[in-house]
């Protein structure tokens, strides 16, 4: 321990030494009256220098020793206080669990009696559900029949019907410019307009407009065109009116007007008001189209579409016979004429049977009718006619429209509106052609 003493040999040195009598010893005055101390067992003398020596590197000693000590006691108190510290965190601790535990005891108990609140109306529901599906299944199989006779579900959209008639249109137009085309090839085969039967010109008066008629019969090409397109439009809205093919057809039209007309029906043989109230759309619409569902298909029309276009070409003054007035048509549109007949039988099929939740129809303007923009276009695009005071006539039909009713029943009256325009020819722009 000593090493740091040089030439100074501590091994044999057996004097003990306690604090207070190194104190003692090592007074001032003693040591500078005593130049020499006593000597070892060997016979060495001790002197002063070296016992300052050794009381420096006690003095030393002791002092790192009580630094050593002060700061393990000041360890010792720091981990008492962490002790201390963490002894509350860890009561605290087990307080809280404490808590959560009776928490979670307490919600699991408020969960499980829910869950048997719910599982208890579950069974309650689902014995009211089986029940309910018992008598559903046995009021569906009562109104099996019923429910199918009322369904308004069309089994065509209004899209659908649309395309249809647009089709219709094009295809009246192009049989029209082919026949017109093929018709202004031909010359005048009479001296005479008067060589055309008057009530030739009478009948068509009823389907075209005078100013027309007359523009056909001085051999306009335009005017020759907007005839036979209103002569295929007349015909092609006559053809999607099955009610009216025959007296029986007529007979079940009658009924489906008692039933889908607004307003209370007035029997034609008292006179007097019936006081039945008319059905509503599902119930009258459903009797037409199983009715018509039952029907024989009506037979082509072809044969007669040629016959009425022959005889509009046929007041023209080209031919010197009506045979070959029909000749021509068969010749140039007849093909053309077939698929007019079978989309206007296409179209009558989806208004009769197809479209339930509606009465749908095509529209023909009737020919010295007042132009009405809100049904109407016309043919050359001219506004002149919504200037307030004009009242245009039309001259005829260039392209049919298209309209749909719904009956509302129990005297709710019937509601129509315009899905498509008629496209129509104004006798005032026949004039100027």
């Amino acid at each position: 321990m000593f090493d740091f003493l040089p030439g100074f040999d501590l091994s044999h040195f057996t004097t003990s030494f306690d604090y207070n009598d190194m104190h003692l010893s090592t007074e001032e005055p003693l040591i500078r009256s005593r130049e020499l101390l006593p000597d070892s067992k060997e016979g060495r003398t001790i002197r002063s220098e070296e016992v300052r020596g050794l009381r420096g590197a006690t003095d030393n000693l002791v002092e790192r020793q009580k630094a050593k000590i002060d700061a393990q006691k000041a360890e010792i108190f720091r981990l008492r206080n962490w002790k201390e510290r963490y002894a509350k965190r860890y009561r605290e601790a087990k307080e809280r669990i404490s808590e959560l535990e009776h928490d979670i005891g307490k919600v699991s108990d408020d969960h499980q009696e829910t869950l048997e609140k719910y599982d208890r109306r579950i069974r309650a529901m689902a014995d009211h559900l089986e029940r309910t599906e018992e008598l559903l299944a046995a009021r569906s199989a009562e109104l099996a029949g019923a429910q199918y006779f009322l369904s308004t579900t069309d089994r065509l959209s209004e899209a659908d019907v649309l395309s249809i008639v647009r089709d219709l249109n094009e295809n009246i137009f192009q049989v029209a410019a082919n026949l017109t085309e093929e018709w202004e090839k031909l010359g005048s085969s009479r001296t005479s307009r008067f060589d055309i039967d008057q009530r030739d010109i009478d009948s068509f008066a009823r389907f075209y407009g005078p100013a027309l008629i007359q523009s056909a019969i001085d051999r306009d090409p335009a005017a020759v065109t907007f005839l036979v397109q209103s002569c295929l439009c007349y015909l092609a809205m006559k053809y999607t009116s099955s009610w009216r093919h025959d007296q029986e057809l007529a007979t079940l039209g009658s009924v489906y007007k008692r039933l889908s007309d607004s307003g209370r029906y007035t029997s034609p043989a008292t006179s007097k008001r019936d006081s039945r109230i008319l059905e509503g759309q599902a119930i009258s619409a459903r009797w037409r189209s199983l009715t018509h569902s039952y029907l024989s298909e009506p037979p082509p029309h072809s044969a007669s579409i040629v016959k009425r276009v022959a005889d509009v070409l046929w007041i023209t003054g080209s031919f010197s016979s009506p045979q070959r007035s029909i000749d021509l048509v068969k010749t140039v549109a007849l093909s053309g004429l077939e698929t007019i007949d079978r989309l206007a039988l296409r179209l009558d099929t989806a208004f009769m049977v197809e479209v339930a939740s509606s009465d749908m129809s095509l529209v023909f303007e009737t020919p010295l009718t007042v132009f009405d923009e809100t049904r109407m276009t016309n043919e050359f695009g001219s506004d002149e006619a919504s200037t307030p005071g004009r009242r245009d006539k039309v001259a005829g039909t260039t392209e049919v429209g298209v309209k749909q009713s719904v009956c509302g029943g129990r005297d709710k009256g019937r509601r129509t509106e315009v899905l498509l325009k008629t496209k129509v020819v104004l006798e005032k722009d026949v004039v100027d052609l």
